[in-house]
């Protein structure tokens, strides 16, 4: 099927810049890590940009995406394009003012939120004033990285993804650069770290602005709350804001139970969860990116069935990439955090902390790209409820089982009840969809997971294997841990597709095929 083809290519595309961007990412928490461990300043400057980076991840991923991309290209196929632009310009400048207003109230009551999301850090003295201060210095980048959203979400409604997925490499290059220019300059390093994510904010709406005027937007300053798509905007993200943003509330909540667990259990967890996100950035994210245009056009152009067959196709992509993922994860989580992070502050003690709420982290890896790509097709078809519902119920279940594992598992019991909560939330996801829309391919996709299953527990054999051989997790040298750590990822995914190919896997088919262009075919339904 040539669309399938093209969501495979244009997630490739995509995934290329997203990699680079997470590549650039882990040099960045490689700086933090070396520069703040997981002492004081890390948790303060983890929590402070937890703040407006939840909002970020609800904008830029979630809320404002979903809701404007299926208004905006349903608004292109039936207006004009003068209309269109209109539309696409008054959206801007009102999201401006709104993201504004937002900015500057954050740091108004900055210290208050810090107090309510921080509780436990009033038992060191100094770290709710070192909090505050970050907090207010980073909030301007809520104005910044919303406009870059949006930018983003035009720009994918005319199929450019490459781009848009470029501009985190410009917030990385920031951070790295005022960490290692501007640290030496303040009292605590934790300052200029704040200061490049708010210059790299800024340069990634002004990097996309370019392309939007290439477009034919034209940004004159024109504010509308009346404007009819505006509004259906606003109302399909009111609902939205909650639904489409459940990992990322839920991995907030559970930043603010951790504050009250043993010194560096904060940063232990986010850094844990900055490696699940980079697996995830490589394709699942792309993937759910890509899609949501694709599925929008579709409902409006084809039909429901058509958007099925899309969704069927992506989730075995995302399975076929997370799952052989999560098990290389858990097997290498200790050599993976010692060749990224272990320097400077970054001690042995903090690489275990860091190791063992990675474990859950990476259970829950399939789920996390599952519910990435599921919630945007309730979206195309512009239902907003569904999601909230599910992520209610999933929501609850967090907070819940969150309170109940700390005592057995500390700071491990809040990542495995993040991973059993999107099960939840995935569940439900599916039941729903296949009782209103009917089946999306199940007779496909468990045909699919049994071999994805099979190739993976092969694979996780040989790098277990490869993993006590070389003793990695001892090696004291860094270039001997990256070098082998190197040779058993290529050795491990090699021998995947091979047992995949053995097992004549379509997707592995179908990615060989895009990479080596070739033409591939993709039976219908």
């Amino acid at each position: 099927m040539e669309k399938n083809r093209h969501l495979l290519k244009s997630a490739g595309a995509m995934g290329l810049m997203t990699t680079i961007s997470r590549i650039f990412g882990l040099i960045r928490d490689i700086f933090t890590t070396m520069y703040l461990g997981t002492g004081t300043g890390a948790d303060a400057f983890n929590l402070a940009y937890r703040i407006p980076n939840l909002l970020r991840r609800l904008v830029a991923e979630g809320t404002m995406t979903a809701a404007f991309v299926p208004v905006f290209t349903e608004y292109s196929k039936k207006s004009s394009q003068e209309k269109m632009w209109d539309f696409a310009n008054k959206f801007f400048y009102t999201l401006t003012l709104i993201l504004a207003v937002a900015a500057v109230v954050g740091i108004i009551f900055a210290r208050w939120i810090v107090k309510v999301i921080g509780f436990g850090f009033k038992e060191v003295p100094g770290k709710i004033d070192l909090t505050t201060s970050l907090t207010q210095i980073m909030f301007f980048y809520l104005l910044f990285i919303g406009l870059a959203a949006l930018a983003m979400a035009v720009l994918n409604s005319f199929d450019i993804f490459a781009a848009p997925a470029f501009t985190p490499v410009l917030l990385n290059i920031s951070i790295i650069a005022a960490a290692y220019f501007l640290s030496p300059r303040f009292k605590d390093p934790s300052y200029a770290f704040a200061l490049g994510v708010l210059i790299g904010g800024f340069l990634q709406i002004s990097f996309q602005i370019p392309f939007l005027i290439k477009k034919g937007m034209r940004f004159r300053p024109r504010i509308s709350f009346s404007h009819p798509a505006i509004r259906k905007v606003g109302v399909l993200m009111v609902p939205g804001f909650f639904g489409v943003g459940i990992i990322q509330i839920n991995v907030f909540i559970s930043t603010i139970i951790a504050s009250s667990l043993a010194e560096g259990s904060v940063s232990s967890l986010i850094y844990a969860n900055r490696i699940t996100e980079f697996v995830l950035g490589i394709f699942a994210v792309s993937i759910s990116t890509v899609i949501l245009p694709l599925m929008s056009r579709q409902v409006i152009d084809e039909g429901t069935e058509a958007m099925k067959r899309t969704l069927s196709y992506a989730l075995r992509l995302i399975f076929y990439i997370t799952i052989p993922a999560t098990v290389g994860l858990i097997i290498l989580r200790v050599p993976i955090i010692r060749v990224l992070f272990q320097r400077g502050r970054f001690d042995y003690q903090s690489v275990e902390m860091t190791a063992y709420p990675l474990i859950f982290f990476g259970l829950g890896l399939s789920i996390f790209a599952a519910i990435r790509v599921i919630a945007p097709s309730f979206y195309s078809l512009k239902d907003t409820k569904t999601p909230v519902k599910t992520a209610a119920a999933a929501m609850v279940a967090n907070v819940i089982l969150a309170l109940i594992l700390i005592s057995p598992f500390q700071h491990g019991g809040i990542a495995l009840a993040l991973t059993l909560s999107s099960c939840l939330n995935l569940f439900l996801l599916l039941h729903i969809f296949h009782k209103r829309h009917g089946s999306i391919g199940k007779r496909e996709l468990l045909i699919s997971l049994v071999k994805i299953a099979a190739a993976s527990l092969v694979m996780g054999a040989v790098c277990w294997w490869l993993a006590e051989l070389t003793n990695i997790a001892a090696q004291q040298r860094f270039l001997t841990q990256l070098w082998q750590l190197i040779m058993i990822i290529v050795a491990s995914v090699a021998c995947y597709v091979i047992i995949s190919l053995s097992l004549r896997s379509d997707e592995t088919k179908e990615l060989l095929g895009v990479i080596f262009r070739r033409k591939i075919t993709i039976p219908k339904d």
